[in-house]
């Protein structure tokens, strides 16, 4: 996922620091709903540290019944797609040393844009707020560098959803 839509109107906040602004805090839950739907709850949230980026896991898990771990890395703020899949498969880990079932990656573009774009073999925009939804194999221990995607399962983009 990519955040939420930040705003811009704070010109003396950094990058990093801006905040969602209302078109996003609108979004994030509206995906957050398509994601309950869909039976696509990530067991483990791994996020930027950007502020953007913790307001859009705050309206998720704002929607969710469920909690699931949240891991913020200073490393996915302006990640390369190498950095994020790193990421995915050393910090996505159980407590027993099992790996999560779903695990939702929530960064910035250029990087999840080339990453989607990447694992699914066609140019896609990663607009605001947008999901795209992987199959991936099991992670084993012989799979420390790797993940292996099978298939983009779906795609959506909040002004795909209407007025819900």
């Amino acid at each position: 996922m990519r955040h939420a839509k930040s705003d811009w109107d704070n010109t003396a906040l950094s990058d990093h620091d801006r905040p969602l602004n209302q078109r996003g805090r609108r979004d994030a839950p509206r995906m957050a709903k398509w994601l309950a739907n869909r039976g696509c709850l990530p067991d483990v949230i791994l996020g930027s540290t950007a502020v953007r980026v913790r307001e859009t896991i705050d309206c998720l898990l704002g929607v969710w019944t469920h909690e699931p771990l949240v891991l913020h890395s200073p490393s996915l703020y302006l990640s390369t797609p190498s950095t994020i899949c790193e990421h995915i498969v050393s910090e996505s880990i159980n407590a027993d040393g099992t790996r999560p079932a779903c695990v939702l990656v929530i960064a910035h573009n250029p990087g999840m844009e080339h990453l989607v774009s990447q694992w699914s073999g066609t140019a896609v925009h990663m607009s605001t707020a947008a999901i795209a939804i992987f199959k991936c194999q099991p992670i084993g221990p012989e799979d420390v560098f790797s993940l292996r995607v099978r298939h983009m399962v779906e795609m959506m983009r909040p002004k795909q959803l209407g007025d819900c």
